[in-house]
């Protein structure tokens, strides 16, 4: 995944496997579950997938809706 982020006037990237949340900010990992950065909320701007981790959903259901009670 890429994690975009605003420092200063610009946006920066890091791509990475996985974060983990945390109070104040994420800490991002690699594929071997070392830490490699830290971005504190207040800089964070989005995560986005990579063309390869994007999930395909069914027909009518959308992400974060739970269609199982209907």
């Amino acid at each position: 995944m890429k994690v975009v982020y605003k420092p200063g006037n610009a946006y920066e990237e890091i791509n990475c496997f996985d974060f983990r949340e945390y109070e104040h900010g994420i800490v991002l990992h690699d594929e071997e579950g070392y830490n490699i950065g830290y971005v504190p909320h207040e800089i964070l701007s989005h995560i986005e997938p990579h063309p390869s981790e994007t999930v395909d959903f069914e027909a009518g259901h959308q992400p974060g809706t739970d269609t199982d009670d209907e």
